[in-house]
């Protein structure tokens, strides 16, 4: 069984590489390509990893954390939340594939018509409503990571007291009023 070959996306694969946020076995998995196709096409065109000095070789294997970094410098909770970034980022490429190449996905269901659900689900995939809510899902899963990220108190009481030094701070409900009261004669 022959499977239908497709062209290997070099800028996105040269783009992933030299960020060095994904060890280069991870970014072959997710483009279907060996890692060593992928060192081969960096040495010949002479990409460099970001996190990684000139010259030096990329060790790091799938399972490894996405971004080195030194222990305590960066949290498991920041790990994650760039790694569901890298997906959402993904996911978005693939939305606008499909939206690029909506005309020949319209032709394939018009082939599959002898299978009625097959061309009922892939008229609904490329359908505008289905498109735009997995963005809407897209953007909310990043405005939820997004607001992860900042600096929240943690608990009831450090949240009431980031809310009592927010009143209090200059420009605040309850800020100290500078210098002293003054009087003034009201009516003459």
């Amino acid at each position: 069984m022959n499977a239908k070959k497709t062209a290997t996306d070099w800028p996105a694969i040269e783009a992933e590489y030299r960020a060095g946020k994904q060890s280069i076995r991870a970014i072959a998995k997710w483009y279907s390509i060996s890692d060593a196709a992928i060192r081969k096409e960096a040495k010949k065109r002479k990409w460099e990893r970001a996190n990684q000095p000139a010259g030096s070789q990329q060790t790091a294997s799938a399972n490894q954390p996405a971004i080195p970094a030194p222990i305590g410098e960066v949290s498991k909770v920041e790990e994650v939340l760039g790694r569901g970034r890298n997906l959402a980022e993904r996911m978005l490429d693939e939305l606008g594939a499909e939206t690029l190449h909506k005309g020949e996905l319209e032709v394939i269901i018009q082939m599959t018509e002898t299978d009625p659900e097959r061309a009922q689900a892939l008229r609904q995939a490329v359908s505008l409503p289905s498109r735009a809510k997995t963005l809407q899902t897209i953007a909310l899963a990043l405005k939820t990571m997004g607001e992860t990220v900042s600096e929240q108190p943690k608990g009831k009481k450090a949240a009431q007291k980031s809310a009592a030094d927010a009143a209090t701070a200059p420009g605040g409900k309850f800020a100290p009023r500078p210098g002293p009261p003054q009087l003034s004669v009201v009516g003459k």
